[in-house]
């Protein structure tokens, strides 16, 4: 069976359809290459960091043909909002850009969340999703407009399963993953914080998920989903 991957990017998210594709293929040659020296790792259970970094890493692989991208990642800014006491709300406090991304049409100043989210029978699957994009959104509108020509909200949700639940006689069962996650994925999509608000997503799941088990805590990561929704005002 095939892995499973999807991207949507339609009406205002057309011209992410390259960062997306990237993205894609950065996510997998990742796993691939590890995968050739039998190393049971994946980029998408470290932490927001980390993913953040892939991100970024897709930006500079977005083939030329498509135009060229460019990314910097954790850089010191000015951010709108609450401020110290003695100041005005709406004043400018220091802080960090998760990520600014650019190709020579437009570019984008990115905030960005991760949400872990179980998706085990004893899960709704809906919990932390719903407060990784709004904890995104929020810190979105923290960012002036100037700082870049859209500001994003991006939220890599980390979905996983309780190990009992996909082993078959000692293995992981990567048919029984594969039902969970499409099931899942058919609730969810298209990961909208508000309903009938359009968001671009992407996501992976490869078929061969066994390796990305942590026995301690006894749970399988069996891929992720990454979530952008543009912020228009801040706060």
């Amino acid at each position: 069976m095939k892995n499973l991957s999807l991207l949507s990017a339609a009406g205002e998210y057309t011209h992410l359809k390259p960062l997306l594709e990237a993205w894609l293929s950065t996510v997998d040659h990742y796993c691939t290459l590890h995968r050739k020296f039998e190393l049971q790792e994946n980029c998408w259970w470290h932490n927001e960091r980390a993913s953040i970094s892939i991100l970024a890493g897709a930006a500079w692989r977005v083939p030329d043909k498509r135009g060229q991208w460019a990314a910097i990642e954790e850089f010191a800014t000015h951010k709108r909002g609450l401020v110290e006491q003695g100041h005005v709300e709406g004043d400018t406090r220091y802080g960090r850009c998760d990520l600014y991304i650019t190709n020579s049409k437009v570019s984008y100043a990115i905030e960005a969340k991760q949400a872990w989210q179980s998706i085990g029978d004893r899960s709704s699957g809906l919990v932390n999703v719903r407060a990784g994009l709004e904890t995104a959104w929020k810190d979105a509108g923290t960012l002036h407009s100037n700082e870049a020509d859209q500001r994003m909200a991006v939220t890599f949700i980390v979905p996983f399963i309780p190990v009992s639940e996909v082993r078959k006689e000692g293995k992981v069962d990567p048919d029984g993953v594969r039902d969970k996650v499409e099931a899942w994925l058919k609730n969810m999509e298209p990961f909208e914080r508000v309903k009938g608000k359009s968001t671009a997503y992407a996501y992976y799941f490869p078929y061969q998920c066994g390796d990305y088990l942590n026995e301690v805590v006894g749970r399988l990561f069996p891929g992720l989903v990454m979530v952008l929704e543009r912020r228009l005002r801040g706060k």
